[in-house]
């Protein structure tokens, strides 16, 4: 048993340098089925732009609603960093609508599990079936936090210095009427702003921004929240999947995982 756990170590430690030399986000599910505050043809147009563009990623794929929810049971806890593309909509079989799942949704277990969820047009976790049902209390409650996207038509984003460097295809100015609110984040110790790759006011409103939990490594994104037309949102999409992520989003750690088998074998050696 000892010699077989030994070699099982070998072959082990040779399987995970090749799939933890991969750094990135590892799945991506894109859920267009249904959309807010854009069109289905918009919404379906972008995705092919990520589909055709993003190159970081070991794969790519749309899914409908129960699709969404197994791919969230299958890799939310698997050890990959992966993320799910909404539309302003979030699928009824991933949270339930009206905000009465607390903390053991599957959305939140994603995100609790080191995962990544991106937006663009509605505001985040608000539409679900039924219209707007969990409104601003969606996010909130996904998030344990008090933050909401309450913004103004009349606000003027610009790419920051983020924005210009990982992200060309944002607009020189474009609007952004539900932003994620810098006060709000930096009064919240669960959570922080990683970057910002658009902002307004002085770098008060936030979107195109990543937010990430500083307890479990979660992330959700706002991305052109808005329901003016935005050809750019494909493109963008995939540019802050490739250029940031990409870079950014550490590898499985494989000492780690080896570490607890041998230890799980050399347990089973002795008895």
């Amino acid at each position: 048993m000892f010699k077989k756990g030994l070699a099982f170590i070998a072959v082990m430690a040779l399987t995970l340098t090749f799939t933890s030399a991969f750094a990135g986000i590892d799945q991506i599910a894109i859920f267009n089925e249904n959309v807010g505050w854009t069109t289905v043809a918009a919404a379906k147009e972008a995705t092919d732009q990520i589909l055709a563009n993003v190159k970081s990623a070991n794969s790519v794929k749309v899914l409908n609603k129960a699709g969404i929810a197994d791919f969230i049971k299958s890799t939310h806890d698997d050890g990959t960093v992966d993320a799910v593309v909404l539309f302003g909509y979030l699928p009824e079989t991933v949270y339930t609508p009206g905000n009465s799942q607390k903390d053991d949704s599957l959305i939140e277990q994603f995100i609790v599990g080191g995962n990544i969820v991106l937006n663009a047009a509605d505001y985040i976790f608000y539409v679900t079936l039924g219209g707007g049902k969990n409104a601003a209390d969606g996010l909130k409650t996904i998030t344990n936090s008090a933050f909401d996207c309450w913004g103004a038509d009349a606000d003027v984003f610009k790419p920051t210095a983020a924005g210009k460097k990982s992200v060309p295809s944002l607009p020189a100015e474009y609007n952004s009427p539900r932003p994620m609110k810098l006060a709000q984040i930096e009064a919240d110790k669960n959570w922080e702003v990683e970057v910002a790759f658009g902002s307004a006011k002085d770098g008060a409103l936030l979107d195109p921004a990543v937010i990430k939990s500083t307890t479990h490594g979660g992330r959700f994104v706002v991305v052109r929240q808005t329901p003016l037309a935005a050809p750019d949102r494909g493109k963008v999409f995939s540019e802050i999947i490739d250029n940031y992520f990409g870079p950014t989003v550490a590898p499985v750690d494989p000492a780690a995982k080896i570490a607890t088998t041998w230890g799980n074998i050399k347990g089973n050696s002795i008895k």
